[in-house]
């Protein structure tokens, strides 16, 4: 009788096994079947075609997507939410905007929605989602972030992309390469009046250092942020970097011909390289940002777009069979999203796929890019607070940097003053 039980109990863990692998290779459901939904966002309807195509096929449900500048596409879903009326059935943006899309009462509490599938994502993924204790979105593409090396480059003075675990290190290593190189090859790229994003971003999260709080109290005056801003001048006075910025046709060349070493960027920038420097085959290597101190931190979160279900929709079961396919399911997300789109994927059930384990093309080393780029996001442990107020702070708090980064303004009276402007424009505490 024992062995008999053990037996049943072998054969149902296996049918639950079998379950959650069919789940992971398609989430689409016809709940909907039949039912023809608007969707708003900023990707052009070519890239948008293949996923809703497959909606069609899978779900039985019609997507009328529509494009627009991001911009353009906040103010229009800020007016419909006054208006009462003019949303779409669902719609992308980013997971910063939860909460002020909450305020607005533009977007549908999913999180009983999502539950027979919160096993297919990581938990910071819902985390990131989750805002007063309910789940309002889900990811479309990953957070994460990392270094991507010239690998030949650093290979030629001697250096390992594994060994530069901290921000000391990493900085050692790039006076080397700009000195011995004698200027001719930069140790990353940054503008004249700021240290680029996202690598800015990555210090103030690894210091936990906030212009505000969730719930939107005034943090910026802090010594986490100070210490953020000493790391930042000494990266700036080191001068390692060349003068131009991200999307810059001197960004592109130096890619194509290593005058830049590293670049610090989310885990698209994969798709950039593909695009710009096509013949840099294996002269890549991806690892995680340097760390504050030896086993800190390494793995940011820049935020995610998103995929919303809107609060006027009449067709919730349809626009969910929309969020799915971009973000959960596996057809949607990694053979059409990943493999031919190139989004890199939030789901950890992505870690079983060949493709993914497989060495890329464009990496030194065999480097298995979509695993790493994957695991980056499972490896995040911090998410920055994003209140409804925050870029309006930020908008507020970057004129100062700009100050700051230039010497015109110290340290402390940039966070002194930009904390009393951001108390009193926006009225918070």
């Amino acid at each position: 009788m024992k062995k008999m039980v053990k037996v049943l109990s072998l054969v149902v863990a296996c049918l639950m096994m079998l379950s959650s692998v069919a789940l992971a290779e398609n989430a689409m459901t016809k709940a909907a079947d039949g039912q023809e939904i608007i969707a708003w966002g900023w990707d052009s309807p070519e890239f948008n075609k293949k996923v809703e195509d497959y909606i069609l096929e899978s779900a039985g449900v019609k997507v009328n997507g529509q494009t627009m500048a991001q911009a353009d596409e906040i103010a229009k879903i800020t007016a419909a939410s006054v208006a009462g009326t003019g949303l779409p059935d669902c719609f992308k943006l980013g997971s910063t905007d939860i909460a002020r899309l909450v305020a607005q009462n533009a977007i549908m509490d999913i999180t009983a929605m999502v539950e027979p599938y919160k096993h297919l994502l990581p938990q910071v993924a819902w985390d990131m989602v989750t805002y007063d204790g309910k789940i309002w979105a889900l990811p479309a593409n990953s957070p994460a972030g990392g270094m991507y090396y010239r690998y030949d480059v650093l290979e030629k003075y001697g250096i390992n992309p594994d060994d530069l675990t901290t921000w000391d290190k990493w900085l050692e290593a790039g006076k080397k390469v700009v000195s011995e190189s004698g200027g001719q090859v930069m140790w990353f790229n940054a503008t004249e009046n700021k240290l680029d994003i996202p690598m800015d971003w990555v210090i103030l999260q690894q210091n936990r250092a906030e212009i505000l709080s969730l719930d939107d109290k005034v943090t910026i005056n802090s010594d986490a942020f100070k210490s953020s801003l000493a790391l930042m001048q000494t990266i700036r006075d080191a001068k390692l970097s060349a003068p131009f910025s991200d999307w810059s046709a001197p960004w592109y060349q130096s890619m194509k011909d290593g005058t830049v070493a590293c670049y610090g960027n989310g885990t698209w920038f994969v798709e950039t390289i593909i695009q710009q420097a096509p013949d840099t085959l294996g002269d890549w290597y991806f690892a995680p940002y340097p760390a504050l101190t030896e086993g800190g931190d390494r793995y940011p979160n820049f935020g995610s777009a998103c995929t919303f279900i809107s609060s006027q929709t009449t067709h919730p079961e349809a626009a969910f069979e929309w969020c799915k396919a971009w973000s959960i399911d596996g057809t949607g997300s990694l053979e059409i999203g990943l493999k031919q789109l190139g989004i890199s994927v939030v789901s950890t059930t992505a870690l079983s796929d060949p493709y993914v384990n497989e060495a890329h093309k464009y990496f030194a080393k065999d480097q298995a890019y979509w695993k790493l780029a994957t695991e980056a996001f499972s490896n995040s442990s911090y998410i920055p607070p994003a209140g409804m107020n925050k870029s309006e702070a930020d908008s507020i708090w970057n004129r100062y940097y700009d100050e700051w980064w230039n010497g015109a303004i110290s340290t402390d009276d940039a966070l002194a003053q930009a904390e009393a402007e951001i108390k009193d424009k926006l009225k918070l505490s």
